[in-house]
């Protein structure tokens, strides 16, 4: 599409900022210079409007690169349905959660798969985010960035960086961490003889747990790396998912209790076995509720449920009322350097693997990932796997 034709199409747009969409006081002051940019950048962006509860969201307005992306003119969908251009097997289990996050005035990003003007499906990670100088409540922001692109290059290098880094550290850590793990052991059991000072071996111990725990964090990341390469493969078997979960949540109820926060778990006794790979999956929720209990106070609350939906798809949910996360914070959740800028800032936060590992083990299981949060509202992390592993 040259620049005269775009030019023709939307110069009789009514705009998100027209002074009677909202109010004339505020147009000048904050909404020039949103629709210069919502113009001309490089992301598919829609406004979209969920004003009756009884009708699915509305689109009100597309930039360019939305028509360029789906083929699209913004006459041909301004103000139909939003699901009208959603595929629809693929994106019906997660309709839910787009309607969770519309009612509660949250920000959410979900794996969303589009279809274009010519049919063709295209792969979508989308971000909800509320309209937050919208005085009706009504509006939000979609923001589509296709999964398949390449064009992300900061992305891509901080992956390329992350890669090197893992081979590199994986060797080098592991060898000194052996040591010291094998050391620690030695004087837990006395085995040269007895210490003498009982406060020593309980030195000893939480040396030898803190050298476990940072092990285990270095196969973690080496995995992160494994998963990105054609050689990867699952362990899969048949399991229950009440058992699975169980042994996560006693896992973590130890430090839970010491920071005063319930754990809960609501799954059907009989709910369907899963056919994966238990250990992986296993990991997917310790590293949920991990993340929880960083961001949830005392006497908060952690839940975890598993459900089928509609089209029997399982959902495994992880919810907590903790402190929640900005849209501008969810919009990069599943980005590979995430966090790295604070990790010494901020002693809770991660170093940026936890739920880029989450995504990309579950989407190895044909599965998706979908996060629904706001600040202090607390956070929703949803596993969505098919129905065809359930049995």
């Amino acid at each position: 599409m040259n620049a005269s034709m775009f030019n023709n199409q939307t110069a009789n747009r009514r705009k998100i900022s027209d002074p009677d969409i909202l109010t004339a006081s505020r147009f000048e002051a904050e909404f020039g210079l949103f629709d210069s940019v919502f113009h001309e950048v490089s992301n598919a962006i829609a406004i979209i409007s969920y004003e009756d509860k009884s009708h699915p969201p509305e689109i009100l307005d597309i930039n360019h690169h939305f028509e360029l992306v789906t083929g699209y003119r913004f006459d041909e969908i301004q103000g139909r349905s939003l699901y009208d251009f959603l595929a629809e097997k693929q994106s019906r289990p997660i309709r839910h959660v787009i309607e969770k996050a519309l009612k509660s005035r949250q920000a959410a990003v979900l794996f969303c798969p589009w279809e274009n003007k010519k049919g063709n499906i295209i792969d979508i990670d989308m971000t909800i985010r509320p309209f937050n100088s919208d005085d009706r409540q009504s509006r939000f922001i979609c923001v589509l960035r296709e999964n398949n692109s390449n064009s992300n290059l900061r992305d891509n290098a901080a992956r390329e960086i992350k890669r090197n880094l893992l081979s590199a550290m994986h060797h080098n850590f592991k060898t000194p961490l052996n040591g010291i793990l094998g050391y620690s052991e030695v004087i837990m059991s006395e085995m040269m003889g007895p210490i003498g000072q009982e406060s020593y071996k309980s030195y000893a111990q939480d040396i030898h747990g803190a050298g476990k725990d940072l092990l285990q964090l270095i196969d973690n990341l080496l995995e992160l790396k494994e998963l990105e390469t054609t050689e990867f493969s699952l362990q899969e078997e048949k399991f229950a998912v009440t058992d699975m979960i169980s042994e996560c949540l006693k896992k973590v109820s130890a430090d839970a209790r010491k920071n005063d926060i319930r754990l809960s778990c609501e799954i059907g006794a009989d709910f369907p076995d899963l056919f994966g790979d238990k250990s992986r999956l296993q990991q997917v929720i310790h590293s949920l509720l991990a993340n929880a209990l960083k961001f949830t106070g005392a006497g908060g609350e952690i839940t975890i449920t598993a459900n089928r939906d509609q089209d029997g798809n399982c959902q495994i949910n992880c919810e907590d009322n903790g402190v929640g996360m900005p849209s501008q914070q969810l919009a990069k959740v599943f980005c590979h350097d995430t966090h790295l800028s604070n990790i010494y800032s901020n002693p809770t936060v991660g170093i940026g693997f936890g739920l880029s590992y989450v995504k990309q083990l579950v989407e190895k299981h044909n599965g998706t990932v979908s996060i629904i949060s706001s600040v202090g509202k607390g956070t929703t992390v949803t596993l969505h796997l098919p129905a065809e592993r359930l049995c």
